[in-house]
């Protein structure tokens, strides 16, 4: 009889969404803005693996805030 694991999947990839989301800030406050974004996307990745929208849409708006604050298109 195979083993379910899938709620341990879920919890690892908010743990690992987690986890990048604190990383990314670290980055930020070092100004590497590109770092920051990478890493922000991979945790918004994570967080819609493991169906938590709520983390994801937070993440989401956080990459969106830094990429028009620090990478304006100029015209």
């Amino acid at each position: 009889m195979p083993i379910d694991t899938s709620d341990q999947f879920l919890k690892f990839y908010k743990q690992k969404g987690l986890y990048l989301v604190e990383l990314s800030e670290n980055h930020f406050k070092n100004r590497e803005y590109k770092k920051t974004l990478e890493l922000l996307k991979q945790a918004h990745v994570m967080f819609q693996k493991g169906s938590y929208t709520e983390e994801a849409e937070k993440t989401k708006q956080r990459f969106a805030e830094i990429k028009e604050k620090f990478f304006k298109k100029s015209s």
